[in-house]
């Protein structure tokens, strides 16, 4: 050694920060750390030391060269390359370069002249490369995905990532379709302490299907003015009606029908809350137009006093239509409801009676015809002014009880709730926004059984159920509970929500009942039932279960049965979805949404996941039925390299959707892959 120059020849090792090169032959000024070494072999960490590693991913890389040069303390630069984050004895994939740069500052590596070889066979070549090391966000190309969909053809999507600013990032990209041509897209993202936004734009000019220009276009942001105030809109837009249906595949994008665009201004101070919105919609079956508000203007407030509470609630909303909608009833409404409470409780129960006044005023305009029981009339401008009361009361009991070796603590909760509202008559006010409520252990212990506030039902009725939950008294989980409802009506209903339509006739609503078990073998079952007594029979009823033992092992079955009383159309349906390991590594996943009613599948999946350590392969098949059109069939293929890139389509987000409870295999410990 002089001048601090070191020459080895033989087993050279050098480690520095948890990594480690050895070679055949070092040559390094040791101040400067400027040198070359001969056929060197090196491992090194791929996460960070101040960084909490990133589940599933890869914690050390390795690899090799012919030749490797240091250029300082934290850069190398290595020539005919091998790189893989494949433990050592297992090649099952390598990232191959004439050059590569690992620059230990910035985390990241450099190739040139690169390419992806998998089981031996290139897969991927590119000029130039740039990866991280610790899974940190860096502006460069990502991996192509490529899917087949029965309505596009060919499907491959080039993205770039833009690494704009730590709190600003934008994803562009360009989709080439076999059946249709080349759509490009971008997502920008940003935020921020004050605010927030996401915007997706996607454009295909000339559909090589249709002939038309084509487009997506969502705008979000959320901004914090402070002071209690913020704000937020959300712009949402296709070109036509058959876009989600032709572009997508997921089942919660094609089944929409309504597209928002919509701005609202919020402020609160913790008794006051204020929302200024305004709204409208894309319609795209052309039958349900949802009114326009423009504006609508909320004012809500609660207050507690030693033995009283006070609320107010008030809104003004100018309804309008959209210029394609069909012609109806628009105008002004504006709702006041100010109520007071006393509430009363001990440890073993309360009592809490109500009052309220329910104001409502109509100015109308546009088409004002209205047929009322066959006969030609019209909706008036009007004021309606109900009073409400109401009593909400509960009790407590509990008990201790021992199973074999478990000790519980078992509830009994019964509750009551009465409610009057006098008879007013309504017909000839419209419906902007009303809706009757759907019967739950919820709305049964709600004064008005309609949504909105165009319809305020008269009612002199009182609704009981008990409540009974069993609680495992060592870890405070609820292993049981189980509730059974029902409303008694004392005078006849009067308030329809369609004038033309027949009252009801029974003096006692449905009965409700839902049991919730968390049992101790892994089994979580929900279930529900709907009971029409006066009829006899089933209005509603499903019932849930779920097996998950451990990670990367889920089974969920689930049955759906709701009967229209009014038009007797049934919506009957299974679902069942699994991820489950088949053998070693190898993991199935399905998934069958199946309408009994009409003898069809609504949504099929079916695919498997094989999980080598270091690299991950996923291949899902997908059929669904759309909204606006006839089924679009998927493929989804995915090769994830471990800490380098995935290459193809992702299907984890329609996994995730589809089968509750799925686990990346990259996720699912060793030692609980067993079959």
């Amino acid at each position: 050694m002089i001048n601090e120059a070191l020459h080895v020849i033989g087993n050279t090792r050098i480690e520095q920060g948890g990594n480690t090169v050895t070679g055949t032959e070092l040559r390094m000024k040791l101040d400067e750390r400027i040198g070359e070494m001969k056929e060197p072999v090196f491992t090194m960490r791929t996460t960070s030391a101040n960084t909490t590693p990133t589940p599933g991913a890869p914690k050390f890389a390795r690899g090799d060269a012919k030749s490797v040069q240091f250029e300082g303390p934290d850069k190398e630069r290595l020539f005919g390359a091998r790189y893989t984050t494949c433990e050592a004895g297992d090649d099952s994939w390598f990232l191959r370069a004439s050059e590569l740069e690992l620059d230990h500052h910035t985390d990241t590596g450099t190739a040139k002249h690169a390419s992806v070889e998998f089981k031996g066979v290139p897969i991927l070549y590119t000029p130039w490369i740039d990866f991280p090391f610790h899974n940190q966000r860096k502006s460069g190309f990502l991996s192509p995905s490529w899917a087949t969909t029965s309505r596009s053809g060919l499907d491959i999507t080039l993205p770039y990532y833009w690494n704009i600013a730590p709190n600003m990032d934008a994803t562009l990209g360009a989709r080439f379709m076999s059946k249709r041509g080349t759509q490009v897209a971008g997502e920008f993202r940003y935020l921020s302490e004050t605010y927030s936004g996401e915007d997706r734009v996607e454009y295909l000019a000339n559909d090589s299907n249709t002939g038309d220009s084509r487009y997506f276009v969502n705008l979000k942001h959320r901004q914090n003015f402070g002071n209690g105030w913020s704000g937020d809109f959300n712009i949402e837009r296709v070109s036509d009606d058959q876009y989600f249906a032709d572009m997508t595949t997921h089942i919660i994008t094609t089944s929409r029908v309504n597209l928002p665009q919509q701005a609202s201004l919020n402020w609160g101070n913790g008794t006051w809350n204020f929302n200024a919105l305004a709204q409208q919609y894309q319609t795209l079956d052309k039958l349900s137009y949802p009114y326009q508000r423009l504006p609508q203007l909320t004012l809500t407030g609660a207050k507690d006093w030693d033995w009283l509470s006070g609320s107010l609630y008030t809104q003004f909303v100018r309804f309008d239509r959209s210029d394609n909608a069909p012609s109806a009833v628009t105008g002004n409404r504006f709702t006041a409801y100010p109520s007071i409470s006393l509430p009363l409780g001990t440890s073993y129960g309360y009592v809490t009676p109500k009052f309220g006044v329910h104001y409502t005023k109509y100015d109308l305009s546009g088409n004002t015809a209205l047929t009322l029981n066959g006969v030609a009339d019209n909706y008036e401008s009007d004021t309606r002014v109900l009073p409400i009361f109401s009593v909400d009361s509960g009790l407590y009991f509990d008990r201790d009880f021992r199973v074999v070796r478990n000790r519980y603590t078992q509830t009994l909760e019964p509750r009551i709730f009465y409610a009057y509202i006098p008879y007013q008559d309504q017909r000839r006010l419209p419906l902007f926004d009303t809706a009757e409520s759907d019967l739950n252990l919820s709305t049964l212990f709600s004064e008005n059984q309609y949504t909105g506030n165009d319809r305020v039902n008269n009612a002199n009725q009182i609704s009981l159920a008990v409540t009974s939950r069993l609680i495992d008294a060592s870890t405070g989980i609820q292993r049981l509970a189980a509730t059974i409802g029902q409303r008694f009506y004392f005078s006849g209903q009067k308030v329809m929500l369609n004038p033309n339509t027949a009252p009801r006739e029974a003096d006692t609503s449905d009965i409700i009942t839902a049991v919730t078990a968390r049992l101790l073998n892994h089994w979580n079952v929900d279930a529900g039932w709907q009971y029409n007594t006066d009829a006899d029979q089933t209005v509603k009823s499903n019932i849930g279960a779920r097996y998950n033992p451990e990670a990367g092992k889920t089974l969920n079955l689930s049955y759906r049965y709701t009967r229209n009383t009014q038009t007797l159309n049934q919506l009957e349906q299974i679902d069942l979805s699994t991820e489950w390991p088949f053998a070693p590594r190898w993991y199935g996943l399905a998934r069958v949404n199946y309408s009994i009613a009409e003898k069809r599948p609504i949504e099929t999946l079916a695919g498997a996941e094989y999980d080598a350590g270091c690299w991950q392969a996923r291949a899902v098949m997908q059929r669904v039925e759309t909204a606006t059109a006839n089924a679009n069939y998927a493929l989804y293929f995915q090769l994830e390299l471990g800490g380098l890139a995935s290459i193809g389509t992702s299907p984890l987000t329609l996994l995730k959707r589809s089968i509750p409870g799925y686990s990346s295999s990259a996720l699912v410990p060793d030692n609980f892959q067993q079959y």
